[in-house]
């Protein structure tokens, strides 16, 4: 989005994009009009998505007990629920940045396997340090670097890091063209949807992603392990096969099906960060799960991610001086700080009743009517 307004941006990614990471996203209407408007050439073909309609609700032996029908959400919200692989948006994002622009735009410069161990909060020219000791100046910095943000950490200190939770997700993924014989999870309703299904000590949240293809896979469950074996290990590390399979031990065979098909499944510590003092120093900021970090309840991790950008976006357009960034910067955390903290507690308050939540209170005006852009462009024309 920043590349749109002709900036000249450098990505320093610590990965080098070896091998395909991540898993599915369900990206609510507020995010999926941030893209539609502020990025107008993305394709979304290319993002493989399925629409989320419906959810049903079954028991261990796939009797349904209930279920959500989104279609008057729809209604209000055209753009939808959509439910997509993180890779593919992720792609589709990289293309954008970097490909050569018809309009002559600079494409972004991306740096990987660069990983950032020190923030300088130079007044005018803030700098950073990536391993090996190499430093880049720039006019501007953004930490978008996750939970376990070096950015943070070099704003406001070590004290503010997300806390472990009594919650964990086991995840994996299922490929119905490898294995038709589990393609009912699919193909056997009208609407396209999720499945949630509802166990005594481990549930499982089921969704199509890639066109349909994938079955993305959560599994909730209480984290028994003690803090100190969740602080010493990767908060999405893998799980050995036997602690993973005696979880299911209540499931019928019709989901076991898809529990003895998972490959190196991996258990995901379900975390959300504190509010913190401040996303700005000088002309470093803050945005994403480096600011605000929630819990999934309802799916808005990355569409508030978006907001963030689109905020920057629209308050940082083509030709803004370098004397302009402090005082927009208090611009966009007076704008997405309050925005983000209420978000994230509405969904730590409905984690507490997550099994119990209603197709309403998925559809809560106060998430989903926001316009980021209307907001961020009066900011903007009152002389931030």
């Amino acid at each position: 989005m920043m590349r749109k307004e002709a900036h000249r941006i450098t990505i320093f990614e610590s990965s080098s994009f070896h091998a395909e990471i991540g898993a599915g996203i369900v990206l609510t209407p507020n995010g999926v009009k941030v893209l539609k408007k502020l990025l107008p050439k993305l394709i979304f073909k290319n993002l493989q998505t399925v629409d989320l309609r419906t959810m049903d609700t079954l028991d261990t032996n796939g009797t349904r007990i209930g279920g959500m029908d989104f279609s008057a959400g729809w209604e209000t919200h055209p753009e939808g629920w959509l439910m997509m692989h993180r890779v593919d948006i992720h792609k589709e994002l990289m293309r954008l940045a970097l490909e050569p622009d018809t309009d002559a735009l600079p494409p972004a410069i991306i740096r990987l396997g660069k990983h950032i161990e020190v923030i300088s909060f130079d007044a005018e020219r803030p700098s950073l340090t990536i391993a090996g000791g190499e430093e880049f100046k720039f006019d501007l910095i953004l930490g978008a670097d996750g939970i376990k943000s070096t950015v943070r950490r070099c704003m406001i200190g070590t004290e503010y890091e997300a806390p472990p939770s009594l919650m964990a997700f086991y995840r994996w993924m299922v490929d119905l063209k490898k294995n038709p014989d589990v393609a009912w999870i699919r193909d056997g309703r009208k609407i396209t949807g999720s499945t949630s299904v509802i166990g005594k000590s481990v549930s499982l949240l089921m969704y199509p992603v890639r066109g349909g293809n994938l079955i993305n896979i959560s599994a909730p469950h209480v984290d028994k392990r003690d803090k100190e074996s969740i602080e010493r290990a990767d908060w999405n590390e893998e799980v050995p096969m036997d602690t993973f399979r005696a979880s299911f031990e209540e499931y019928g065979d019709k989901f076991l099906s898809f529990v003895n098909l998972a490959e190196r499944p991996r258990v995901w510590q379900v975390r959300a960060m504190p509010v913190i003092p401040t996303w700005i120093k000088g002309n470093v900021a803050l945005l994403g799960d480096a600011a605000h970090a929630m819990f999934p309840t309802y799916g808005q991790g990355f569409a508030m991610g978006l907001e963030d950008a689109a905020a920057l976006a629209t308050l940082f357009p083509g030709g803004t001086k370098a004397s302009e960034i402090p005082v927009r910067l208090k611009a966009f955390q007076g704008i997405r700080k309050p925005r983000a903290e209420h978000v994230g507690w509405l969904s730590a308050d409905g984690l507490k009743r997550f099994e119990n939540l209603s197709a309403e209170q998925w559809m809560l005006p106060d998430m989903l009517d926001y316009d980021i852009i209307a907001t961020a462009r009066a900011a903007l024309a009152a002389d931030v």
